[in-house]
């Protein structure tokens, strides 16, 4: 038993881990290199630029080339004769046309104006005859009138769905930095009770031994014996337990961050944390500019204000199509383009509904309340971003504070416990005092490891409502 001992004790002191140990920024590094989550961020935003693209590429001339293939037709049709008959004739024929149109979009009036030129052909087998018949040019304009311009309105959202999907991929960066701290600090969790079961298992093993020789000598009583035994077994269910929390927190940290392996990560706390001087104005002020949530504001006001604008326009429709240009027939085609003639055409199409038993009127007043609702919901969520962020500001300094007086209790903690078990060891206190004082240790630890993660898990989530790094002093936002 006695070489037994020496090496359980060899056992029980060597570190978990290699020397290489992965730091707080390392493993937030790490997840932004390879989560899933980010994945997902970088695909979210690379849509919304795609997005925008296809939205500025309408704003564009659009070049298109169209047209039908020959589309032949042999049938029998009805032909009625002057005499109120009906005759039925069989035809043959072959038909085809193509064109080449330049289009442009409006923004400042929300029509559209095209240029085009066009070339049809007809073939009656029948009669064994071909024609041509063309446009060699000729300008269209389709105006809406009175009508609500959705281009412009276009133009004034588009832009903010950017700038808010810039902010959302930095927002998102902030949550994935705000999992890997709780992820982090679920394994440190494990890593400390581990470590208090080994320390508890080691001393009550040698204070079983102890106990054991001051039995043969008759200083003591084998009850004290029996309740050391039964804090071993305690300290023994105690270490398989946070053996396998901590396989389960390494396994979920590794998912997290992607890693296919099993390889376990060695960890080491955050030893140092910022000193921040942040009052909450400034700290406000920084989300306002990087949120995007304000940006959202705009928005959702700018949208309901374009839906106000729709359902007032409701009322009527009129739409204006002109077109003018030049146009011929032939036999052949080279003859399309000698002395074509004038091609004229304007149409001017309207809808005025007369009775509609108070639709249109509903449906602008449900567009102005929920104009109404919009803005009153920002105000509203406005106002919870700044008392969160207040709240924050106001403790994270209470929380810093607390880590070092965290960590002085864990230090007097320890030095209590040491100085209990050498006054237990040699007779001069009780079992139930020295467990007391091992207790108070055991607490002191955990408490530390929870104000370092309570501190870094505030800091993380400052960082996120404000889109603010406080230590570079400059801005997470990343527009697109």
């Amino acid at each position: 038993m006695k070489k037994v001992l020496p090496c359980i004790f060899v056992i029980l002191s060597l570190p978990v881990w290699g020397q290489q140990q992965y730091s707080l920024g390392d493993i937030i590094m790490k997840a932004y290199a390879g989560s899933s989550s980010y994945r997902l961020a970088k695909i979210q935003q690379e849509l919304s630029r795609n997005q925008y693209l296809s939205y500025t590429s309408e704003l564009k001339p659009q070049i298109s080339f169209y047209g039908n293939a020959p589309v032949f037709n042999k049938e029998y049709f009805e032909v009625r004769q002057p005499d109120g008959s009906i005759k039925y004739q069989s035809i043959s024929q072959n038909n085809a046309n193509i064109g080449l149109g330049l289009s442009q979009k409006l923004p400042f009036s929300g029509g559209d104006i095209s240029l085009n030129t066009e070339i049809n052909r007809f073939d009656d087998f029948k009669s064994g005859t071909s024609q041509y018949a063309g446009t060699p040019v000729y300008l269209r304009l389709s105006q809406p009138l009175f009508a609500v311009n959705a281009l412009k309105w276009r133009k004034r959202i588009e832009p903010l769905k950017l700038q808010e999907s810039g902010k959302t991929y930095a927002l998102e960066l902030e949550n994935i930095a705000l999992r890997s701290v709780q992820l982090f600090f679920d394994v440190l969790d494990a890593e400390i009770n581990i470590d208090i079961a080994r320390t508890n298992l080691r001393n009550a093993t040698l204070n079983i031994e102890l106990e054991r020789k001051r039995i043969i000598l008759g200083t003591t009583t084998e009850d004290k014996l029996l309740q050391l035994e039964l804090q071993t077994l305690r300290n023994e269910q105690e270490l398989k337990k946070a053996q396998s929390n901590r396989q389960i927190a390494q396994m979920n940290l590794r998912i997290f961050l992607g890693l296919k392996d099993e390889k376990e990560l060695p960890l080491s706390p955050p030893e140092q944390v910022p000193q921040l001087n942040v009052d909450i104005s400034s700290a406000f002020g920084y989300a306002k500019k990087s949120r995007p949530e304000f940006i959202a504001f705009q928005r959702k006001i700018r949208e309901a204000r374009r839906d106000v604008a729709v359902a007032k326009a409701e009322k009527y429709q009129v739409n204006l199509v002109a077109s003018y240009g030049l146009n011929n027939t032939s036999d052949e085609l080279g003859k399309l383009y000698d002395a074509p003639n004038d091609q004229q055409r304007l149409n001017v199409g309207f809808h005025i509904p007369i009775v509609d038993w108070g639709r249109r009127n509903a449906r602008y007043n449900t567009a102005k309340a929920i104009e109404k609702l919009v803005a009153t919901t920002n105000e509203l969520d406005e106002a919870a971003i700044y008392q969160e962020i207040a709240t924050l500001v106001r403790n994270i300094e209470l929380l810093r504070s607390n880590i070092a007086l965290a960590k002085k209790a864990d230090s007097v903690g320890q030095r209590r416990f040491a100085i209990s078990n050498s006054l237990y060891q040699i007779g001069k206190l009780s079992i139930t005092e020295l467990y007391l004082a091992q207790t108070e240790r055991d607490n002191g630890r955990r408490t530390y490891i929870s104000a370092l993660r309570d501190f870094w898990s505030s800091y993380y989530t400052l960082r996120k409502l404000t889109l603010y790094d406080f230590e570079a002093g400059e801005p997470l936002s990343r527009e697109l």
